[in-house]
């Protein structure tokens, strides 16, 4: 579905910074109250986008943000607020304006990383066509861009969508389901002219080389380790990845539907709504934010990755050694309700997918940023690895319970 004043086109032969062949924004305003709202962060896992999570953040220069905003129709700006969240390599800042808030993002515009940009504004767009609450893109004043594009770098001006995080209760991640079945539906009609080539966790050749640096980083990182002991451990994890991607492989992954998803579902990526939930009214999704991994993958990727994000059990103010090893059963079950109630019929080989993609998706979220540093966002990487294979064997325990719950 293509709103009304929208088109792709193709980078033209001579162009001005901001006609980068990025989807156009239709003119009409946004309907504020369409539907759901949602706020969030992660919780249980911490996030792992950042490429150099022990380098600094990097920023806009004052220059650089003047000349950006003004190929944007926001009147007179008022204030700039940096705002340090997500990726340390994409700056972000808050702008007010005489006409309304704005979250400004830089990206760096490498040619593959300029495709997935206008693939991933493409999707945004038909979402927010088919009624999908999604953080909308705000046009460039010269052409209606989705996208600056200038020099080596790519600009996306979002409006403001104020919302709160998740409250770990069921119905909150049955809403967040709710809304990721919505976002698959309307997903499966989009048709992009080209697709992101960004690659997925499943059987992904990162994870595979970051096994092989695995254990020098952790006793690079901690030097008392028994060298004995995280070898088990990393070889105990090793093990039930291969199993798992042999079970996927086998299960059928090859034959199963492609369309274009989240790619990257986390309560980090929601903005819920009330401010002050009860049991009455729990929170429903404002805005779904977020969508650099956007690609086209079987849809139950992105289920597989929110299980694990919104069922994680853990405890802030406790060591992942100590944090309970199960996933929530309460909140599983809520989001695959919520996901079967608007995302249409299930298929039996997703079924079979799920539980071996949800122990992928938990390791290589993790062995990667460990394998760069030793650590996981300052945690040990030898205890948190413990913590992991904890869950890994919770899930392959309770597998077929999971895999059952899309079924019924």
């Amino acid at each position: 579905m293509t709103p009304p004043g929208r088109h792709v086109s193709d980078p033209p032969a001579s162009r001005r910074p901001e006609d980068d062949g990025a989807p156009r924004r239709p003119k009409h305003p946004r309907d504020p109250s369409s539907e759901t709202l949602d706020g969030g962060t992660v919780l249980g896992l911490p996030g792992v986008s950042d490429s150099n999570p022990e380098g600094g953040r990097a920023r806009f220069e004052s220059a650089e943000i003047r000349r950006v905003l003004d190929s944007y129709p926001l009147g007179e700006v008022t204030g700039i607020q940096e705002f340090p969240a997500g990726s340390r390599q994409a700056p972000k800042v808050r702008v007010s304006s005489t006409e309304g808030e704005y979250l400004l993002k830089r990206r760096v515009a490498r040619p593959e990383l300029v495709e997935r940009a206008i693939f991933n504004h493409g999707f945004q767009l038909h979402l927010e066509g088919c009624g999908v609450p999604v953080a909308r893109l705000v046009g460039t004043r010269r052409e209606n861009r989705s996208m600056l594009l200038e020099d080596d770098r790519v600009y996306e001006l979002f409006e403001w969508i104020d919302g709160r995080r998740l409250v770990k209760v069921a119905p909150e991640v049955r809403n967040a389901g709710r809304i990721l079945g919505r976002l698959h539906a309307a997903g499966a009609s989009f048709d992009p002219p080209k697709t992101s080539d960004l690659a997925g966790f499943h059987a992904a050749k990162s994870v595979t080389l970051a096994f092989e640096r695995l254990e020098g980083s952790i006793l690079a990182a901690d030097g008392s380790l028994d060298a004995e002991a995280v070898s088990g451990r990393v070889a105990d994890l090793r093990g039930r990845l291969d199993l798992a991607r042999d079970q996927v492989e086998a299960a059928g992954w090859a034959t199963l539907p492609r369309q274009a998803i989240h790619g990257d579902w986390h309560p980090g990526n929601l903005l819920f709504t009330p401010s002050s939930p009860s049991i009455r009214q729990p929170g429903v999704v404002r805005a779904i934010v977020d969508f650099d991994a956007s690609r086209v993958e079987p849809r139950i990727v992105d289920l597989a990755n929110g299980l694990l994000h919104f069922a994680m059990r853990s405890q802030r103010d406790r060591s992942p050694a100590e944090w309970p090893p199960s996933l929530s059963p309460d909140r599983i079950r809520a989001m695959i309700e919520g996901w079967r109630e608007a995302g249409g019929a299930t298929l039996r080989l997703e079924s079979e997918v799920l539980p071996p993609l949800m122990i992928e998706a938990l390791i290589a979220e993790t062995i990667v940023p460990i394998a760069r540093n030793g650590t996981f966002a300052g945690v040990p990487g030898f205890a948190f690895l413990g913590m992991v294979l904890e869950k890994v064997r919770w899930i392959e325990r309770h597998g077929s319970e999971i895999g059952a719950l899309l079924r019924d």
